[in-house]
C-alpha cells in the first residue's frame, strides 16, 4: 500500500512540474503575440554584427521595445531592422536611432533619442518603397571615431613630408653655413672688439670723473662761450650804434647774420649750463645718454 502510494506521489510530481513547465514556455512564447506595440524599421548604413531578434530598443536607456527582424534592404545596400516600439502615440521623426554596445561583450541594441538639427542629414537616403514607418538612424560611436581616424589618415598621406623633409635639410643647411662664413666671423670679431673697447672707456671715463677733469673741462668750454657771446654781443652794439648814413643791402645781410650767430650762442650757452648742471648731479650721463629714472627715495 505504501508503494502504491508513493508512485502515485511521484505521477503527481511528474505530472505537475510537466504542466507547469509547459504553461511557462507557452507564456512565454505567447506573450510576443500578445505585446502592444507598433511596429516600425529602422536603416542602418554600417554593420550590425552583435544585434539580435529580441535585441532591446532604448529610450534614453529605458526598455521600450525590441527587435522583431534583422533583413537586408530592398537596395541589396543598407541593413533594415523592423522593431516593436512600446512608446504610445510617438512620432517616429521625432527621435534618431543609433547601434549601441552593450558592455564588453559585443553584443548591441538600438538606442532611440531625440532627433537633433543635423540628424536628419546623417541618416542614409531612403529610394524606395517601406513596408513600416521609418525611424531615421545615425551613425554609431565607433563608425564616427573610424571614420574620424580615416579623414585623420588620409590628411596625413597628402601631406608632401619629402618636400617638408628636404625644405629643413635646406634650412639647416643654409643656417649651417651663414654662420660658418668669413663675414659672420668678421661680425663676432667686430662685436668682440667693440665690446673690449666700450669697457676700455667706461673705466677711463671713470678715472676720469674721478679726477674731477670732466668738469674742469666743461667749466672751461662754458667760459670759453660765454667770451664768444659777450663778444659778439659787443660788436653787435657797436654795429647797432654806428650812424653811417648809406648801408647797403650786403651790410644789412651781414648784421642779420651776425645777430643770428649771436641768439644762437646765447642758446648754446644756456644748454652749455644745463649740461654741466646734470653732469656735476649725474656723471653717468656722459657714456647712457638719458637721464635715468628717478629711484623711489627722489620721486
Amino acid at each position: 500500500m505504501a508503494r502504491k502510494t508513493s508512485k502515485f506521489l511521484v505521477g503527481l510530481f511528474v505530472i505537475a512540474g510537466t504542466v507547469i513547465t509547459a504553461i511557462a514556455i507557452i507564456y512565454i512564447g505567447a506573450t510576443k503575440y500578445f505585446e502592444t506595440g507598433k511596429r516600425y524599421v529602422i536603416y542602418f548604413d554600417e554593420s550590425v554584427q552583435g544585434l539580435q531578434r529580441d535585441s532591446e530598443v532604448k529610450y534614453r536607456g529605458v526598455t521600450a521595445g525590441r527587435v522583431l527582424e534583422i533583413r537586408i534592404a530592398p537596395d541589396n545596400k543598407l541593413i533594415a531592422v523592423i522593431i516593436n516600439l512600446f512608446l504610445k502615440d510617438y512620432p517616429a521623426q521625432n527621435v534618431v536611432a543609433q547601434l549601441r554596445m552593450t558592455g564588453i561583450t559585443g553584443l548591441m541594441f538600438v538606442n532611440l533619442d531625440v532627433i537633433q538639427p543635423g540628424d536628419r542629414e546623417l541618416s542614409p537616403k531612403i529610394d524606395f518603397v517601406s513596408e513600416y514607418p521609418v525611424i531615421p538612424s545615425k551613425p554609431s560611436e565607433i563608425k564616427l571615431i573610424l571614420a574620424g581616424l580615416e579623414e585623420i589618415l588620409s590628411k596625413v598621406r597628402d601631406l608632401d613630408t619629402k618636400g617638408i623633409s628636404d625644405e629643413l635639410k635646406s634650412t639647416v643647411t643654409e643656417i649651417g653655413n651663414f654662420f660658418r662664413n668669413r663675414e659672420m666671423k668678421t661680425i663676432v670679431a667686430n662685436f668682440e672688439a667693440t665690446s673690449k673697447n666700450l669697457a676700455g672707456l667706461s673705466k677711463r671715463l671713470d678715472r676720469l670723473v674721478a679726477s674731477g677733469k670732466v668738469e674742469q673741462v666743461l667749466l672751461e668750454g662754458r667760459d670759453a662761450l660765454k667770451s664768444a657771446n659777450t663778444l659778439f654781443a659787443g660788436i653787435q652794439d657797436e654795429l647797432k650804434a654806428a650812424k653811417i648814413p648809406a648801408i647797403g643791402g650786403r651790410t644789412r645781410a651781414v648784421l642779420t647774420e651776425v645777430s643770428e650767430i649771436t641768439r644762437r650762442l646765447e642758446v648754446a650757452s644756456e644748454s652749455l649750463d644745463q649740461l654741466l648742471n646734470r653732469l656735476k648731479n649725474r656723471p653717468s650721463d656722459l657714456l647712457f645718454g638719458q637721464e635715468p629714472k628717478p629711484r623711489w627715495n627722489e620721486r
